[in-house]
């Protein structure tokens, strides 16, 4: 068998692609789709394997790989395209798999050899050996019939830690138990998969510095996706003495003791999609699991708990009106949330949202470069486009204005509050970027 090449490359939008993004370090961190990747590349095979993530490197356009991997959420699917032309053009045999692909293959089929769809720890060693051998099919994927999938252990030597301020990512677990019918996750992974507990701590443990080892970022859809799982594994986690920041849903506090448990095992700051303050628009997306009168209270045990609010709203719903913009700010600042994050309501295809906005005629065009969350690509209820796209403007500046980001982040927990104000500070420097001259 002949030696060959991989060039395995995570495609980032312009916005977070090195040279034509506007994303820092502190606004970075470590995706393990492609070092995942790496790791699953059979031992017996004779390939050399290098791993490229855009938003910290150049793709190298002059290399002569004979295998190009591709992977790419919806915004940066057609940079995945150009990328797969020019590759072909070289003699590459070009292959793509993540959201995009898995949820729109024929598409995907237009531009590249082969996709793979949903999770890779079967079908990408299977599509490598069929590559060998001359018999590469057009679509991979996991058979109903297939055992359930063990997650993979990503190859860490793939990252370019120094480049990322969350440089310690880890995948605990896969797939999301909620429903809420604008999400890709539950699209992509129908099931909640988990990592086996001991080889996730042997991960962890492996993190190594006095300040660098510390502080562990999930990247799980809802690290408490799995209530009894989560119990587990952070009870097994306390041991280890480290910090963590992670996504978790609103109704962790039903779960009794659980909040507790996560503050024990290092929690410094959630990750919450609380979307909206409407509980009419969270109810129309099968959102109701979120209970918009909880929000503050929890917001404050949070705090008081010594753990900082990473908060993410979305703007767009049917029930959204002018007024809506001022009093999600208002609420933001009341609360002290350190972190706000505003995205534009996107129907990204494959999702309920997109086919119940597609049935009314109201998706406005297909530019998948626009579905990014900064742009309007459908047409609102009770807005027009262009209040849509300056209201969510106004709000970015209204809330990270040099005194409402001092106002959010007096008070409780002080601990982590120095880098808190660095995120807010690059935070501004972003949006203001992106939105310029709208």
């Amino acid at each position: 068998m002949r030696p060959f090449s991989i060039l395995l490359i995570h495609t980032q939008h312009a916005i977070q692609r090195i040279g034509t993004g506007v994303y820092r370090k502190h606004l970075r961190y470590a995706p393990l789709t492609m070092p995942t990747l790496a790791a699953l590349v059979p031992a017996d095979l004779p390939a050399t394997i290098r791993v490229v993530d855009e938003m910290v490197e150049e793709v190298p356009l002059d290399a002569t790989p004979d295998l190009v991997g591709l992977t790419a959420i919806t915004s940066a699917s057609t940079r995945a395209y150009e990328l797969a032309a020019h590759f072909k053009a070289r003699g590459a045999t070009v292959v793509m798999g993540g959201i995009h692909a898995s949820l729109l293959p024929d598409e995907a089929l237009e531009h590249v050899d082969a996709v793979v769809r949903g999770l890779a720890e079967r079908s990408w060693p299977r599509l490598l050996r069929d590559y060998c051998a001359g018999t590469l099919q057009r679509v991979y994927e996991e058979s109903p019939a297939d055992p359930p999938v063990t997650i993979a252990v990503p190859d860490r030597r793939q990252i370019k830690r120094e480049r990322y301020i969350a440089n310690n990512t880890v995948e605990m677990s896969r797939g999301c138990t909620k429903r809420c019918d604008f999400c890709v996750t539950h699209e992509l992974h129908a099931d909640y998969l988990t990592k086996d507990v001991d080889q996730t701590l042997a991960e962890i443990r492996s993190f190594r510095g006095p300040l660098s080892g510390k502080l562990i970022t999930f990247l799980d859809p809802n690290v408490i996706g799995n209530v009894p799982f989560a119990r587990r594994f952070f009870t097994a986690l306390t041991r280890l003495r480290k910090w963590w920041v992670g996504c978790v849903s609103i109704d962790l506090l039903r779960h009794e003791g659980l909040l507790d448990l996560l503050v024990a095992s290092g929690a410094k700051g959630f990750l919450i999609g609380f979307e909206s303050l409407d509980q009419q628009a969270l109810d129309s997306v099968n959102k109701s699991f979120s209970v918009t009168e909880e929000y503050l209270a929890a917001i404050e045990l949070f705090h008081r708990r010594g753990v900082m609010v990473q908060g993410s709203f979305v703007f767009g719903f049917d029930s959204d009106t002018p007024e809506t913009f001022d009093k999600t700010v208002d609420f933001i600042i009341r609360a002290k949330i350190e972190l706000p994050q505003f995205t534009i309501f996107t129907p990204f295809p494959g999702t309920a949202a997109f086919r119940r906005l597609d049935a009314a005629g109201r998706i406005l065009h297909r530019d998948w470069s626009l579905y990014n969350g900064h742009n309007v690509v459908f047409q609102p209820q009770q807005l027009t486009p262009q209040q849509l796209q300056d209201g969510v403007r106004a709000v970015w500046e209204r809330t990270y204005s040099l005194p409402n980001i001092v106002r959010r982040l007096a008070g409780p927990p002080y601990l982590p509050k120095i880098p808190a104000l660095l995120s807010n500070l690059n935070f501004r420097r972003f949006m203001r970027r992106v939105h310029a001259g709208r």
